[in-house]
């Protein structure tokens, strides 16, 4: 039998409790997992007893929600474990993680444990070490950034820097707390007055005064999609959540009465405040993600891809296509879910790899860098850490066409992607590293594009080109998710060695042609107004300092009427590429 019990109560978690279960069920140690039901209405619960792979759960099942704390305690009871696992339904584990903490807890006489709890945004969360909530502490909590503005005292231990090794703490997070069963029966278990937020550090505080410490142990991690089941109903929790701080309060503190009246008629203003800015945010509404997306999508526990940056054209396409390939897909990016079109991954900030400790590490063979190929040197140790075998990264047919130019910008940009692909062959060959580093033309297509959508935008509110453009000269526009193929082709072939390839478009354009796709994909007939390209690039050369990095250098002017197409036949040879037609 089991000498570890896991608890998961589990309240419309949908795919985070699957992929939940699938991390607890790679552990190095038996465990014995109770799943306690409150009366889900999503069928996140029913899955357990039907899935073979899951069939060794206990399920436990209430008719309605009955709260946190009744239900962990109805989940302890269930069990003669020697040690109890509490867990929320939206976190993923590492095969190590339930033994490090029950290897703390054996070498410490302490009464609970708790790991460092990452969000999806890389960060740790706050509620994973914390102080007493005392009134001081509790008014700079609700006070936010102002609180920490004002350099107060909170209760977030977060502010202060990551230990090495486990120490003492007020209180760990019930989203990821180990305890031992005796411990958890000696003060009576969760107290069931809570029904949300706030169970954990009471149960902490009674454990302290009956002496038994708690410990943060930061060897440990769990990764946390924060609140996943409270997103159902976000009014219900701020009310519990509120209610639970001011039961809290008048249970540990011998204030008088009057101070617990002034503290819940503060707790109710706050609370009135907290839903105001819920309706004007827009998050009255459930905006739980589909079981496709988020962290159903994440198993870090096994190989899969991370894209490295989210807030471009490429990565738009190319998350959707891995994705439908039935891949573990990760995004780095310092932009945030919010900022990106990528809702069929979850998005990590890049300081989750940095923070993490080595063996929690996602496994990620296969890397695509959509991010500007000179800032991939600041990856070098996460992705050997992550064991990257497969490495894609985009540079730019710029190397070449901007190679003689006279523009300061456009040498430094040239400079970078000539810095950034010797280092990335480098790295590749010392490291036995596949690699493939692709020159794309001008890339449209997608919400982040800025070159066509913008000369689309000029001419949807002029009606006008601002000047006329040279006869002479040719573009082929490329579009990203002809780029997003091509590079998840290239990582599904399994190929060796370094390859570097310049692609395009399908169609060679003169300058006249594109700007008439152009007119025609807004609604309106080509027409440019008679200034020469001569005229503009005078101005551009003597007034470019008024409008630093608003407008283009005279050097793009110039190249104008510069044949700037690129034959795609060792792309085709190579790779069966196939670009589109150009469709703006």
């Amino acid at each position: 039998m089991a000498n570890v019990a896991v608890i998961i109560v589990n309240y419309n978690s949908g795919a985070f409790l699957k992929q939940c279960l699938v991390s607890l069920r790679q552990s190095t140690i038996p465990l014995e997992i109770v799943v306690v039901d409150n009366g889900s209405s999503d069928g996140s619960a029913d899955f357990i007893s039907k899935a073979s792979r899951v069939s060794d759960c206990q399920l436990i099942r209430n008719l309605t929600n009955l709260g946190f704390a009744v239900a962990v305690n109805q989940g302890v009871q269930s069990t003669t474990a020697e040690d109890v696992l509490l867990i929320n339904p939206d976190c993923i584990v590492q095969p190590h993680s339930v033994a490090g903490l029950k290897l703390a807890m054996q070498r410490e006489e302490c009464g609970a444990v708790g790991g460092l709890v990452f969000g999806f945004d890389g960060r740790e969360q706050a509620g994973c070490r914390r102080r007493d909530p005392t009134l001081a502490r509790s008014v700079v909590k609700l006070l936010g950034k102002w609180g920490v503005r004002f350099g107060l005292m909170g209760v977030d231990l977060t502010t202060e820097p990551l230990p090495v090794s486990p120490i003492q703490v007020d209180a760990v997070s019930g989203a990821f707390m180990m305890i031992h069963r005796e411990s958890f029966d000696a003060i009576g278990g969760m107290d069931e007055g809570y029904f949300l937020h706030f169970e954990d550090l009471d149960l902490c505080r009674r454990l302290r005064y009956a002496g038994m410490p708690v410990l943060f142990v930061p060897t440990v991690s769990v990764l946390h999609c924060q609140g996943a089941s409270s997103r159902e109903r976000p009014f219900r929790v701020e009310w519990h959540k509120h209610l639970g701080m001011c039961r809290y309060r008048v249970k540990f503190s011998q204030a008088p009465q009057i101070s617990h009246w002034l503290f819940r008629l503060f707790v109710g203003v706050h609370l009135i405040w907290r839903v105001c800015c819920l309706v004007l945010e827009g998050k009255w509404k459930s905006k739980m993600p589909a079981s496709g997306g988020g962290a159903s999508a994440v198993t870090t526990t096994s190989s899969g891809t991370v894209v490295l940056g989210g807030r471009n054209d490429v990565a738009e396409y190319l998350v959707p296509r891995l994705s439908g390939l039935a891949r573990t897909v990760l995004v780095l990016s310092r932009a945030g879910e919010r900022k990106l079109f990528c809702r069929s991954a979850a998005v990590l900030h890049p300081e989750y790899l940095d923070k993490v400790p080595d063996d929690d590490l996602p496994l990620l063979e296969d890397v695509i860098c959509t991010i500007p190929i000179w800032h991939l040197s600041k990856y070098e140790g996460a992705l050997l850490r992550c064991g990257v075998r497969r490495l894609v990264a985009f540079s730019s047919t710029s190397i070449t066409t901007k190679s003689d130019s006279m523009d300061q910008k456009e040498k430094d940009v040239v400079r970078r992607l000539q810095e950034g692909e010797r280092w990335l062959e480098s790295f590749a060959r010392s490291n036995d590293v596949a690699c493939l580093i692709v020159r794309p033309t001008i890339i449209y297509g997608g919400h982040f594009n800025r070159s066509i959508r913008l000369v689309q935008n000029m001419i949807r509110t002029l009606g006008v080109f601002p000047f006329h453009i040279p006869e002479n000269g040719t573009r082929q526009p490329i579009h990203a998710d002809d780029l997003a193929q091509m590079a998840v082709g290239w990582i599904n072939s399994k190929v060796t060695g370094v390859e570097m390839v310049s692609v395009a478009g399908r169609d060679v354009l003169s300058n006249r042609s594109l700007m008439e796709l152009l007119f025609r994909s807004v609604g309106r007939k080509l027409r440019m107004l008679p200034v020469r390209a001569r005229h503009v690039r005078m101005l551009l050369q003597y007034g470019s300092w008024m409008f630093r990095g608003l407008l283009p250098s005279p050097a793009a002017i110039d190249r104008l009427a510069v044949d700037l197409g690129q034959s795609n036949d060792e792309a085709i040879e190579k790779f069966d590429f196939a670009a589109r037609s150009f469709t703006p």
